[in-house]
């Protein structure tokens, strides 16, 4: 039978796998914000100066920072929108993460417990208050937002200065839909938002379960640092995962720019001198019956007399059993082989999950060396034979 902590360890793994997805889907919202601008920004560039190549004159030098001011009002107004959709979703992120964990503490528990949920303030608090590396939410957004504005228009402007041509000054700004803009200097923005987003709900959801963890210390008796243990994990997780800290202390995720670890809560196992909960006594007193051959008993009050002192001291015991001790320690990689075929489906996606299932390829293999995520034409140029062993064809995947 599988223990409390181990359905906790599941639990927070799975939970950890959506929450990477809710930030990406923050991600494509904020770009195609930014996208949006890009026809606008390009039809100033092309209206002022036209279809060619031309290098811009001393005369000329007005109209430039006029046109640079206006992409940068254009881009900043994108900005300030990217801005409210993640501070939005910030606030109601870390409301719902104080309630999940909460709730999973309860839902696995065998006995009956009352969890605390942080304040609304402090909740409030995470996104607004707490830095992250010196800088607020609201302050990461601003730079970002700079950094890309200042590398736009000084591409615009050194492509002016030098003479070259507009259309392609518009393609070194924003690339080409061949390469789906990754051939442009905006492709910075698009990593440094993937980048920012992530490390801003990893820091929500690691703060949250922070406060669920100090809120409920006599419960929760140790949190487990959990790495993503692939191509793309650095050393700093590599070396922290598996470690267990009491709630409130050691390093909580995110630590670094783009962190994907996790903490797990694992119930103390001296809850059980907490009253159990109903399901629990009545498969406690079915067992302790069955095991003492008293007959068919279904409540503590049916027990015959002079055993309730006893049944109560191996429940105590049996209760610590069903909570269990910290897990034994899978990495990712193995935790995910564990899983049914249908998260398995949901996480790497339809071809992947069958290389991984049926070709044994490792979710490394999924990862270049400097941590992009590779296409499946590349996956299949370098492991042709797992795609074999997956019952795929990889001359598909070639072309």
């Amino acid at each position: 039978m599988e223990t409390a902590n181990q359905q906790m360890y599941d639990a927070a793994l799975r939970h950890q796998t959506y929450v990477l997805r809710y930030a990406a889907g923050i991600r494509n919202k904020i770009n195609e914000l930014l996208d949006q601008t890009e026809d606008e920004i390009a039809g100033k560039l092309l209206n002022k100066y036209g279809d060619s190549s031309r290098v811009v004159t001393s005369s000329d030098w007005e109209r430039l920072t006029r046109l640079q001011k206006v992409i940068k009002e254009i881009r900043s107004d994108a900005w300030s929108s990217a801005g409210t959709l993640l501070s939005e979703e910030a606030l109601s992120f870390v409301e719902q993460e104080s309630k999940f964990y909460t709730l999973l503490i309860t839902s696995i528990s065998p006995v009956i417990i009352d969890t605390v949920v942080p304040s609304p303030e402090t909740l409030k608090s995470i996104v607004t208050s707490r830095p992250y590396e010196g800088k607020l939410l609201k302050d990461w957004v601003k730079d970002y937002a700079d950094k890309d504005i200042t590398r736009i228009n000084k591409i615009i402007g050194t492509g002016l200065t030098t003479g070259t041509d507009t259309k392609e000054i518009a393609r070194q700004v924003f690339g080409t839909v061949k390469a789906k803009g990754t051939d442009g200097i905006t492709r910075l923005t698009r990593d440094s938002v993937n980048m920012m987003v992530r490390t801003a709900i990893q820091h929500i959801n690691g703060n949250a379960r922070r406060e669920v963890g100090l809120m409920n210390a006599e419960i929760i008796e140790l949190e487990e640092y959990v790495a993503m243990l692939d191509g793309r994990t650095t050393m700093q997780c590599k070396g922290l995962d598996g470690q267990t800290f009491k709630p409130g202390e050691g390093p909580y995720p995110p630590i670094h720019i783009g962190c994907r670890s996790a903490r797990v809560m694992y119930i103390n196992q001296d809850i059980g001198v907490r009253p159990a909960k109903p399901v629990t006594e009545r498969l406690l007193v079915k067992e302790y019956a069955e095991k003492n051959d008293l007959g068919s008993i279904k409540k503590r009050d049916d027990l015959p007399y002079g055993t309730k002192g006893d049944y109560d001291e191996w429940a105590r015991k049996r209760i610590r059993e069903l909570v269990g001790p910290v897990p034994a320690k899978l990495n990712y990689n193995d935790w995910l082989k564990t899983q049914s075929a249908d998260f398995q489906l949901d996480t790497l996606g339809k071809t992947r999950a069958e290389l991984f299932s049926k070709g044994n390829l490792t979710l490394d293999r999924f990862i270049d060396v400097d941590g992009t995520t590779l296409t499946l034409k590349e996956i299949a140029q370098r492991d042709a034979a797992a795609f074999e062993r997956a019952g795929l064809d990889v001359s598909k995947f070639l072309n």
